[in-house]
């Protein structure tokens, strides 16, 4: 954890005013029946940088077209989850965030973090808009996500961490700046597969493995009869190999199947309360992999400390 803040009591209003004198213009959503929110939201600098600490109970908080147009959109969010869980959708990226887990979220473009009621803290690195396009152009992207154990995600909690310190020298807070900025564009270049074939050498059957394991859970976690057991046959490999190749990116095939119908899950209650469908929470669980309801409900509650039918609520 990188910070301890304080939270109070407050209206949902004077919340909303908070977070947009920090961040601009959001539309906010308290859990059902409550007008007060126990939160808080500040601004400060360290070492260059613009940091927001946010800390609140609420059900959702969106970015939407209308909001955008009030403000410029001037930022990138580089937001680290302090505290709780949450789910981070922008454009198709929807994302289960956990204590130390980061994602970059575009500004000027509409975006939605549903909390589940429950409290949550983040901390949100404020990157300037212009000077990130000129340092890194278009392999910018929102609703790029990163696991707390990628070895990028570390480092950048590292440089945080630091920022937070108390400093005397200028000169050393200028290079915390430029060294969380080389982060951020090592990880656009490696989301663009530019990363160089330098260093040290690495299991590249294992390498492989995990990344055929992954694309086939993204493809196949709606099928409700996928098994690791029958992933690992299609796959040419043991249970146990994709046991120890998905412990590089810290989980296991099942906690990685698992999320995957979670999230998805999540995207189609969000869509039911939006209006956008009418799908009853039985034909959502099917939908997304589940072929037991109950274990469903299970999940969903340890996961996000609430019912499907609550969080739609």
């Amino acid at each position: 954890m990188l910070t301890n803040i304080e939270s109070s009591k407050l209206p949902v209003d004077a919340f909303q005013k908070e977070l947009h004198d920090v961040c601009g213009a959001f539309s906010v959503e308290p859990a059902k029946g409550n007008e007060m929110v126990k939160g808080t939201v500040f601004l400060e600098n360290r070492a260059g940088l613009e940091i927001a600490h946010i800390a609140k109970d609420l059900q959702t908080i969106r970015r939407t077209e209308r909001d955008i147009k009030q403000d410029s959109g001037e930022n990138f969010f580089l937001i680290v989850q302090e505290e709780g869980r949450a789910m981070m959708m922008q454009g198709d990226s929807v994302n289960l965030m956990q204590p130390g887990d980061m994602i970059l979220i575009d500004s000027a473009r509409p975006s939605e973090f549903a909390f589940f009621g429950s409290y949550g803290r983040q901390v949100s690195v404020h990157l300037p808009r212009e000077e990130m396009f000129q340092r890194f152009g278009n392999r910018l992207k929102g609703g790029c996500f990163l696991s707390r154990r990628d070895y990028l995600t570390i480092a950048m909690n590292a440089v945080l961490a630091k920022a937070f310190g108390k400093h005397e020298d200028s000169a050393q807070l200028a290079h915390l700046r430029e060294a969380m900025l080389g982060l951020v564009g090592a990880w656009m270049c490696e989301r663009d597969g530019i990363s160089g074939s330098g260093g040290l050498e690495v299991d590249a059957n294992g390498a492989k493995l995990l990344q055929n394991g992954i694309a086939y859970i993204d493809r196949l976690f709606k099928e409700g009869d996928l098994t690791i057991q029958a992933m690992a046959c299609s796959l040419s490999t043991s249970t146990r190999q994709l046991q120890r190749v998905f412990g590089l990116i810290g989980t296991t095939p099942s906690d990685y199947l698992l999320q995957k119908r979670l999230e998805h899950a999540c995207k189609l209650l969000v869509a039911r309360r939006r209006g956008q469908n009418q799908e009853r929470v039985s034909a959502i669980a099917y939908a997304s992999g589940f072929n037991d309801v109950s274990y469903f409900n299970r999940q969903f509650r340890r996961h996000f400390q609430c019912t499907p039918g609550q969080f739609d609520a």
